[in-house]
């Protein structure tokens, strides 16, 4: 009983305290609730959404790993502008090609430089007149101007040897060679019409082409030569062929040349009797009184008479006509050596180098681009040759000049140079004692 009336006491004696202690309770309930009911609400109603701020970051570059190679550099393959392979049904060791005069070919060897020489080939090889060569395409350039048929050289029958010794070489190249042939005289330039193989049916359309070129018989006019007497078959030769250093187009042998370098020839024969007329005029020729050219006119007329008395007698005896070179001036120097010939312009004459370096440019200029393209044409040796067979007279030296001449040009172009002197000689190359 003193318990409890002291409790009631208590709590008489605090009444406020009481109450100030259950207003708090009641009020940090109403809190705690309160801040529940908040974070509940906050926390269903949004959902917070964060995205990420892209951050540029430095990026360096990768260092290459640098170690020391020693690199072996292998010489590049050379290569030939046409490949030519013939097919051959037996072993190769077993190959064996018979001997062939003025051709020779189809051997098997190991080692050489591009084209057929790579893979175990040799090239043919080429004797015209004792010069040899070797390639896949040949070029034949015949001269059959006056020069080419004077006494002293043989005359007309000295020329009919020839052409016909350079008919039967072709009759003997391997089908597989491919070959072209131009002719030049008196102003004309013709060609067989492009390289083509060396097979029966074309060497027989050359044959044909050349049988009247020439040609001996009974009753010849006095101007029954050059290359107008060709048969059909040929085309004139009407390409623009002028290139640096040359000042305008040139004729003689160079015109057909350069036509040979055009069409890729790797294998040139030139079969000429003289450098030529290779030049172009600097100045023009001093004036001629009137009485000098009076003069001039007179002895031309008297020239040409005792040139047509002298080959009617030729042809009373059966033999062809004289020839003699470079028309009017030629005939008054020939019958007449002490008149005065007419004033001449001023010339520069080409000299060997300026004519090869015309040469090369041709030939560069229409290179296929296949292999222009390929960065080797300019670092290999170029293969082709220009070979000069040189029908000379027999009696004088006159000819040093021009052998001068064709041995400068030649050279360069790992060709060959051989002369020939009169009719004797060219017996001999055709018999085969002059090999």
């Amino acid at each position: 009983m003193t318990a409890q009336k002291t409790k009631k006491r208590f709590f008489s004696s605090h009444a406020k305290s009481s109450a100030l202690v259950v207003s708090l309770v009641i009020h940090a309930i109403l809190i705690v609730v309160a801040v529940s009911f908040v974070a509940v609400t906050v926390i269903t109603k949004e959902e917070q959404q964060f995205e990420a701020k892209p951050v540029k970051r430095p990026r360096m570059p990768p260092k290459r790993l640098q170690v020391p190679v020693k690199v072996n550099k292998k010489p590049k393959p050379k290569l030939r502008k046409r490949l030519v392979v013939k097919t051959v049904n037996r072993k190769v060791p077993e190959i064996r090609m018979p001997e062939i005069t003025g051709v020779k070919g189809g051997t098997v060897g190991m080692g050489g430089e591009g084209g057929m020489e790579s893979i175990g080939f040799s090239l043919p090889e080429f004797s015209i007149f004792g010069t040899k060569a070797k390639g896949e395409k040949i070029f034949i350039v015949l001269d059959a101007s006056a020069p080419m048929m004077i006494d002293e050289m043989g005359g007309i029958p000295a020329y009919t040897i020839i052409k016909s010794e350079l008919v039967r070489i072709l009759g003997e190249l391997d089908s597989s060679v491919l070959f072209n042939i131009a002719v030049y005289g008196g102003g004309n330039y013709t060609r067989f019409p492009t390289l083509v193989p060396a097979s029966p049916e074309n060497v027989a359309k050359v044959e044909a082409w050349l049988k009247p070129l020439n040609a001996v018989s009974s009753n010849m006019g006095d101007r029954d030569y050059g290359a107008r007497t060709l048969g059909s078959g040929g085309i004139r030769i009407s390409e623009e062929l002028s290139i640096e250093p040359l000042k305008g187009s040139v004729g003689e042998w160079a015109k057909p040349t350069l036509l040979a370098m055009k069409q890729q020839a790797d294998v040139i024969f030139v079969l000429t009797s003289n450098w030529g007329i290779l030049r172009y005029k600097e100045s023009d020729a001093k004036t001629w009184s009137e009485s000098k050219r009076k003069r001039w006119e007179e002895n031309i007329a008297k020239a040409r008479g005792m040139f047509e008395k002298e080959n009617k007698r030729r042809r009373e005896k059966g033999q062809p006509p004289r020839v003699i070179p470079y028309g009017n001036w030629g005939l008054v120097r020939t019958y007449l050596p002490d008149a005065p010939l007419p004033p001449q312009p001023s010339w520069h004459n080409y000299t060997p180098k300026e004519m090869l370096e015309a040469l090369v440019n041709t030939r560069r200029k229409w290179e296929p681009e296949t292999l222009a393209s390929s960065g080797l044409g300019r670092k290999k040796k170029e293969k082709y040759s220009i070979n000069v067979i040189h029908f000379v007279r027999a009696d004088s030296d006159s000819n040093q000049g021009a052998k001068e001449k064709f041995s400068k040009l030649v050279g360069p172009t790992r060709g060959d140079y051989r002369s020939i002197e009169g009719l004797e000689a060219i017996k001999s190359y055709v018999t085969g004692s002059g090999e």
